[in-house]
C-alpha cells in the first residue's frame, strides 16, 4: 500500500518530466545532458515503486555520519537505530524532493573546484566540510550487492530562488538545480521524537533520588507540590567524607523542576534496550492521575556523557477519561495523556537517548539554586520545563 502510495506522490512530482535526460553515465569522467528546467533525477519516478532501501551520508571533520532506512512490511525501519519504526511521511519527501529538483544552470566539472560547491565527495574521501551529503536509493533486486539506482551527492543550498548544488556521484559535472533536498542524518528527523507531552497538573507525585514529591490540587485547579519529610541522602551528590541531605534549597530546585519534567519528553536518538540496573540518582517514579510512569535511567558504558531510559508504565483503575484533554491535541508538543497500556506495549524493549538540555534538567533538580548554573551547566538552559501555559 505504501509502495502505491509513494509511486503516486513521485509521479505527481515528475509530471513534467521530459525526454531532454539523454544519459545516465556509469563512468567516473562522463556527464549526462540535460537541457534547463528538466528534471534532474527523473529516473526516480520510474524505480521509487521498487525502492526498498535509502543510505544517507553527511561528512564531518574526521567522520562520516550514515544512516539506513529499509522497507520492511508495510512500512519502514531505520535500520542504523536498530530497527526502530520511520515516519513514511519522511520517506515520501525525500524521495519527492529528489523528483522535484530541476535544472537551472551547469556548474564546473573540474574535480579541484567541487569543493567550493559542497560536492568534494569521492569514494576514498567523503566530504569533510559537512556541507557535503550522498544519497543512494536501492530497489527490490534479490542481488544484496547490487548497485543503488540512484547515487546523488547534494552540496549548498541557496535562497532567492531556493536552489542548490548537485552532482550524480560517478560523475564530475556539477549542476544549480531549484528546490533543494536536506538530507537530515539526525535520528529525530526520521522518526517520531516526541514521546510524551504531559498537560500540567497530570503529574501528582514524583520519587526521585530518595525524595518524593506530593501535589495538591487547590480550588482554583491548580497543582502545587510539597516536598515529603522523609528524604534519604542524595545518591548522586554523596562524597567519601559523607553523605549530602536534601536541604530546603535544594527540595525548592527538585519542586520547580521535576513535576514538569514530562511536560515536553523527546528523543535524541533509540536503540534496542541493553538491560542493566537502573541509575536510582537519574531514575524518577511519576504518580498521575490516570496512571504512573517509571523512567529507568542508564549511562552509556562507551560515551558516559550520554544517558538513555526506558519506561515502565500502567494504567488506574477507575482513572478519570482524558478524552477532554485529548481532544484539544493538535500538533506534536500539545499536551496529551496517552493510553497508558498502549504506551508500555509501544515503548517495551526500546531506551531513548535523552537531549542534552531535557538531562541537565533532571540532573540539575537535586542542586542547591547557586548550582544549577554552574559546575558546566548550560546558563542559557533554563532549569525549568516549559509548560503548555508558557
Amino acid at each position: 500500500m505504501k509502495s502505491k502510495q509513494l509511486a503516486v506522490i513521485v509521479a505527481l512530482a515528475a509530471i513534467s518530466v521530459g525526454g531532454a535526460y539523454l544519459a545516465l553515465s556509469k563512468g567516473g569522467s562522463k556527464s549526462s545532458e540535460i537541457a534547463r528546467g528538466e528534471p534532474f533525477l527523473p529516473q526516480v519516478a520510474e524505480v521509487a515503486p521498487k525502492v526498498v532501501r535509502i543510505e544517507l551520508e553527511r561528512g564531518g571533520a574526521g567522520e562520516t555520519t550514515r544512516r539506513e532506512l529499509r522497507k520492511e512490511g508495510d512500512g519502514w525501519i531505520l535500520v542504523t537505530s536498530d530497527g526502530y519504526p520511520v515516519r513514511f511521511e519522511e520517506v515520501k519527501g525525500l524521495v519527492a524532493g529528489l523528483t522535484s529538483l530541476k535544472i537551472d544552470d551547469r556548474m564546473t566539472a573540474k574535480k579541484e573546484r567541487h569543493g567550493e560547491l559542497g560536492l568534494a565527495w569521492t569514494a576514498e574521501t567523503p566530504d569533510s566540510s559537512g556541507r557535503g551529503a550522498r544519497v543512494r536509493l536501492y530497489d527490490d533486486s534479490t542481488d544484496t550487492g547490487a548497485a543503488p539506482v540512484v547515487d546523488v551527492v547534494l552540496g549548498e543550498e541557496r535562497a532567492n530562488p531556493r536552489a542548490q548544488f548537485v552532482r550524480r556521484f560517478s560523475e564530475d559535472q556539477c549542476w544549480r538545480v531549484l528546490g533543494s533536498v536536506l538530507v537530515d542524518i539526525d535520528p529525530r528527523r526520521w522518526v517520531e521524537a516526541e514521546l510524551l507531552a504531559i498537560p500540567d497538573g497530570e503529574v501528582r507525585g514524583v520519587t526521585f533520588n530518595g525524595l518524593t514529591l506530593v501535589g495538591t490540587e487547590g480550588a482554583d485547579g491548580r497543582v502545587t507540590y510539597a516536598a515529603a519529610e522523609n528524604a534519604t541522602p542524595l545518591a548522586a551528590l554523596a562524597t567519601e567524607s559523607g553523605t549530602v541531605q536534601w536541604t530546603d534549597a535544594r527540595k525548592e530546585v527538585a519542586i520547580r523542576t521535576l513535576p514538569n519534567w514530562l511536560s515536553r519528553l523527546e528523543l535524541d536518538d533509540v536503540r534496542r534496550a541493553k538491560g542493566g540496573a537502573p541509575d536510582p540518582t537519574l531514575s524518577a517514579t511519576f504518580d498521575m492521575v490516570r496512571g504512573t510512569l517509571k523512567v529507568n535511567a542508564v549511562r552509556d558504558a562507551s560515551d558516559p556523557s550520554a544517558v538513555w531510559i526506558s519506561f515502565e508504565a500502567a494504567p488506574k483503575e477507575g482513572a478519570p477519561s482524558a478524552d477532554e484533554i485529548n481532544a484539544k491535541k493538535k500538533y506534536p508538543g500539545d499536551p496529551y495523556i496517552p493510553d497508558w497500556k498502549a504506551f508500555a506495549a509501544k515503548h517495551a524493549g526500546w531506551e531513548y537517548k535523552l537531549p542534552g538540555w531535557k538531562l541537565n534538567a533532571l540532573e540539575e533538580a537535586a542542586k542547591l539554586p547557586d548550582e544549577a548554573t554552574g559546575d558546566g551547566a548550560d546558563p542559557n538552559q533554563p532549569t525549568r520545563i516549559p509548560s503548555a501555559r508558557d
